[in-house]
């Protein structure tokens, strides 16, 4: 006698689906993948053949063919020949202020099924959107969101929320946690002591801590608790992987700052050593504590080439906002555009000293995860994400830890592991399917044939907003 599976029953399959010697049967109601090779993200190698049943939003089965019988009532695709992988997970992105249900929209034509928005002034918006998201209104990856970047007060830059005393940021913390935030947000000015403090009062509202940060070096931070640190290659990790008797001279090499000084990146570039004891202290630090980085290698880049029409084109301009292209495309790239012509050179020989950097971190096991930055300059939304993934490639990282860091690293980092970032029975129907071996080439992550999310699936070109450029997704 077989088990039939229906509607709610999905328990039963989960519970099944690992021990059972007789075939669970799936009918009304059931979406069947079956014949792709399946990368479940977990790092574990492709299943090739493999069956993957949704029920309603969820994975039912993970299994062999043998293990399932499918009734005439269930939906069957045949994906033979194609690569079923998780959905993408951008650990740090930015939400427009206006426009940004087509800005999701298109994220998930471009396979991203869940994003950090890693703080805004506009907070209360960010909230509203995660919750409708939730709830099922929107075509839109689910967002776990920061609150407001929090900075001290004589940094000006932007339009943070400026701090001076332990008070003044505990007092922001708290304000954040009562507007249902997921994370706090520290930003570049801020010494140690209220790093220390805000980070204190976070843990105590059960929320966790994102720093891009100069004053206080990586080290400070994982040593006084933070969760997650992002970018690299303009960030307090510059200075915190120079040998002790240049940290001085390097205080200050960190974006955005008044005082950078782009001609230090030659000197920078010759005392840096990705296999030196600063990088694999710092590295083995990062891991007792299980401190979240998130390098953003793909900003870095166009800040370095940001004088180089190509790179920009490589990004695709064209899929982001008209206007954004325009503005691009009149000029360099704004991070870097007072940088005079020998620290441009200097600044691209130096960058592939920072992918090594990365490349040593995921090799003493540090968690890495996969951000944009989006709404900056030359941030393309959803091809920038697949570029972040070729730059981790060139770390000399292997394309299945690649698409670990993109997926289940995620999913850690955004405290939904349990419902998402690996094709596992029970967790959310969240995947994408291509119609090549990402595994061949993590550039294949862009052959992107459908997106499943929350089960429904969709096709890219369905989804963006210029369809001629979706053979390209």
């Amino acid at each position: 006698m077989t088990r039939r599976l229906f509607g709610s029953a999905i328990l039963l399959a989960l519970c099944s689906a690992g021990m059972a010697a007789r075939p669970i049967e799936f009918g009304e109601g059931a979406i069947a993948l079956t014949g792709a090779t399946v990368i479940d993200g977990t790092g574990a190698l492709p299943r090739r053949g493999a069956v993957i049943v949704i029920v309603k939003d969820r994975i039912a089965y993970l299994g062999d063919r043998g293990g399932v019988r499918l009734l005439p009532q269930a939906k069957v695709l045949d994906l033979t020949g194609r690569w079923v992988v998780p959905g993408f997970i951008d650990a740090h992105a930015h939400l427009p202020r206006s426009a940004a249900e087509p800005f999701l929209t298109q994220l998930v034509a471009f396979g991203v099924t869940a994003i950090r928005a890693a703080g805004e002034s506009y907070v209360e918006q960010n909230v509203e959107l995660r919750d409708r998201i939730e709830g099922g209104a929107l075509i839109a990856p689910r967002i776990r969101t920061a609150g407001v970047f929090i900075d001290a007060r004589d940094t000006g830059f932007g339009n943070p929320t400026r701090v001076g005393t332990e008070a003044e940021i505990r007092e922001v913390v708290r304000r954040d946690a009562a507007r249902k935030v997921d994370f706090i947000k520290l930003y570049v000015g801020l010494p140690p002591a209220l790093v220390q403090a805000a980070i204190q009062e976070a843990h105590q509202h059960g929320l966790r801590v994102i720093g891009h940060l100069g004053q206080t070096t990586w080290t400070e931070a994982a040593e006084l608790g933070i969760d997650s640190l992002a970018h690299s290659w303009y960030c307090g990790l510059a200075h915190s992987i120079v040998p002790p008797q240049y940290r001085e001279e390097f205080r200050d090499f960190y974006i955005p700052n008044r005082r950078f000084n782009p001609m230090l990146f030659r000197k920078w570039r010759e005392v840096v050593d990705p296999n030196g004891p600063e990088v694999a202290q710092l590295a083995s630090l990062l891991c007792k504590r299980r401190v979240e980085v998130h390098p953003n290698l793909v900003l870095g880049e166009a800040v370095t080439w940001g004088d180089d029409p190509a790179v920009l084109e490589r990004l695709e301009p064209d899929f982001a906002p008209p206007e954004d292209a325009a503005s691009w495309r009149r000029g360099r790239h704004l991070f870097s555009s007072y940088w005079p012509p020998e620290a441009m050179a200097e600044a691209k020989r130096a960058f592939p000293v920072m992918v090594q950097v990365i490349g040593a971190f995921h090799r003493r096991g540090v968690l890495l995860t996969a951000g944009t930055d989006y709404l900056n300059p030359w941030m393309t939304p959803g091809v920038a994400f697949h570029r972040e993934l070729e730059l981790l490639a060139s770390a000399g990282i292997p394309p299945l830890e690649v698409l670990r860091i993109a997926t289940r690293n995620g999913a850690e980092a955004l405290g939904i592991l349990q419902d998402a970032g690996t094709i596992e029975a029970g967790k959310r129907a969240d995947l994408v399917t291509l119609t090549a071996d990402p595994l061949a080439s993590i550039s294949n992550t862009r052959k992107i044939e459908r997106v499943f999310l929350r089960g429904q699936p969709f096709e890219p070109a369905r989804l963006l907003p210029r369809r001629e450029k979706a053979g390209g997704s």
